[in-house]
């Protein structure tokens, strides 16, 4: 029988009551603050609130074995909807486990709410199974981490209040993980009595940072310039495009931003072209939301000494070459008034001379990829993606796929794009893109190499069981190609250089995948490769390639492209 909640902190209620109605009031707010997805890896001392989450009927979960594969799925989740999800996990080693995401998390400014089960104080540091330090276990990778210690109905009235801010720690700009490390004593299933009271609910969003007139008009003083350059990456409001193509500003576009056919999508290989690349150097770049893959652009601005202003939506800084001679941040409706009041009209003919070298670029690209067979990376992952339909979203890894999109792909349309770009590393992809499907539904391509998929195989388990349109390509190089592209390849010893970069594995991700129940394609041809973007999943797809093929066949994709240039 429930009892009024006043009543609950004068008589006697057993400790896993109390737990399980603590957990079901940050379950409760959490509901109430708009929260209702969660991701949880399995164990015993988590129990308290993972009972809470799935007894809510208006919480949906999802549960991994593998609690790095938890945790990018819910970073994928967070990249699709912009929310956090809660990621759930027991005590001991299994909270480590999500240290690679949250850094990712954090690195990318997404949304997390990472809450670790813990066992009681009196169980530290004494030996207890499944016992480590978790406070402050993810350092400064987190916006806010905190340990309220094991529920107590004496500060229930502060329950709500924890969990506001745990949301609000996680939104606000810019926005990243939170860490709640909750211990739990047993028994560690309870039931839950008469939640506290709820508060009024206040907005979890910090204000953003208006500027004062003269800063604005700074700005506009700055960018007055007849050869301006827009740089877009993800972030960047879609609205911003489309005026500055209207006021003549070039724009390049990385693969996480709005592609559409007015952009620049090839500036990697016509900036290899020297050119027209010193020929057109601009005379101010502005930049807005994350920084493109091209190494290429940033040595051509470096050596060129081009002021650049940047313009943020959530307050992450991307300077890595010290360049940004202006930082705004502001929220996403002002980035575009205050672009649209500093950008004047530049030159026509500059933009016309982008346009043109693109349109050419573009052709290049196209009727070289043609020629090449599905064996060949880059045009296996060029075609895929292109070929994916135009309601479905990419997940595409870090290294050499998102380089293949970003440089070769062109315009993707309204594609949903999404890369790990925040720490640039190559675990969790499947998970994530497991988690863009849990929000997005409709079909979800992932495109990886075959060293990610090693890393990230144990997402595979269960995949077939999960109801999810996920179509997975793996170029199947044997080992890690993106160093065949680096100075090493040619500067260590061939034996040296394949034992320590090329790292063959022999894997046989056939066998792989079917142990997981999923459909399996080898391409051979472009037509195979086309059917399997275009069939529903889960789907492996499997395009076996050679690592100096690859190499060689990025070669001839910028020669080509400098060839018709040239011509």
């Amino acid at each position: 029988m429930l009892v009024a909640f006043g009543a609950m902190t004068s008589e006697r209620v057993p400790s896993n009551d109390v737990q399980a109605t603590f957990c079901a009031t940050l379950v409760d707010e959490w509901s109430r603050l708009g929260l209702d997805r969660a991701v949880i890896a399995p164990g015993s001392r988590s129990t308290p609130l993972a009972l809470a989450l799935a007894g809510d009927d208006r919480w949906s979960t999802a549960v991994f074995h593998d609690e790095r594969s938890a945790a990018f799925a819910a970073l994928g989740y967070a990249a699709s909807s912009g929310r956090p999800a809660v990621l759930l996990c027991t005590s001991g080693t299994a909270a480590t486990h999500f240290h690679a995401a949250v850094v990712e998390s954090d690195l990318s400014g997404l949304p997390m709410i990472v809450v670790t089960a813990d066992r009681p104080p009196e169980s530290r540091d004494v030996g207890a199974a499944q016992t480590i330090r978790q406070d402050g276990l993810f350092a400064a990778a987190v916006r806010w981490s905190h340990d309220p210690g094991v529920p107590d109905l004496a500060v229930a009235s502060t329950w709500r209040s924890l969990a506001r801010r745990v949301v609000g720690a996680a939104s606000s700009e810019p926005a990243g993980p939170v860490h709640l490390n909750l211990p739990f004593r047993e028994p560690l299933v309870g039931s839950a009595r008469v939640l506290p009271p709820n508060i009024d609910t206040e907005s979890m969003l910090v204000a953003p940072r208006a500027l004062d007139g003269d800063q604005r008009d700074r700005l506009r003083r700055r960018a007055q310039v007849m050869r301006p350059l827009l740089v877009i990456g993800r972030g960047a409001p879609t609205d911003v495009v489309e005026l500055a193509i209207a006021r003549g500003w070039p724009v390049f576009a990385e693969s996480r931003a709005r592609r559409s056919p007015q952009v620049v999508t090839h500036f990697d290989s016509l900036l290899r072209v020297s050119e027209f690349a010193d020929a057109h150097v601009p005379d101010l770049v502005v930049r807005i939301g994350d920084a493109p893959a091209s190494k290429t652009l940033a040595q051509w601005l470096i050596r060129h000494d081009v002021s650049q202003i940047h313009l943020s939506c959530d307050g992450r800084v991307f300077d890595p070459d010290h360049r940004v001679v202006t930082r705004v941040v502001t929220s996403p409706s002002d980035v575009v008034a205050l672009f649209e009041a500093m950008s004047s009209c530049g030159d026509a003919a500059w933009l016309a001379d982008w346009q043109a070298a693109e349109i050419t670029a573009r052709r290049a690209v196209s009727s070289a990829l043609e020629s090449m067979a599905m064996s060949v990376g880059v045009a296996a992952v060029v075609e895929f993606a292109t070929a994916f339909p135009d309601d479905g979203s990419l997940v595409i890894s870090s290294s050499m796929p998102i380089r293949d999109v970003e440089w070769f792909a062109g315009p993707l349309g309204d594609r949903f794009v999404w890369s790990n770009r925040g720490a640039n590393g190559i675990d969790g992809v499947v998970a994530t893109g497991i988690g863009v499907a849990l929000h997005r539904g409709g079909p979800v391509g992932v495109v990886l190499g075959d060293v990610a998929l090693l890393h990230d195989s144990s997402s595979l388990a269960g995949l077939a069981s999960r109801g999810l349109d996920l179509r997975v390509l793996v170029v199947d190089n044997d080992g890690g190609g993106i160093f065949h592209h680096l100075p090493q390849a040619t500067s260590v010893a061939p034996d040296v250089f394949e034992t320590i970069y090329g790292t063959p594995h022999g894997t046989d991700f056939v066998a792989l995948g079917r142990a997981h129940g999923l459909t399996i394609t080898v391409v051979d041809d472009r037509e195979s490769m086309q059917q399997a973007a275009h069939s529903p999943g889960p789907s492996l797809t499997i395009a076996r390639t050679d690592r100096d093929g690859d190499v060689a066949a990025h070669r001839e994709l910028h020669a080509r492209v400098a060839a018709a240039m040239r011509g």
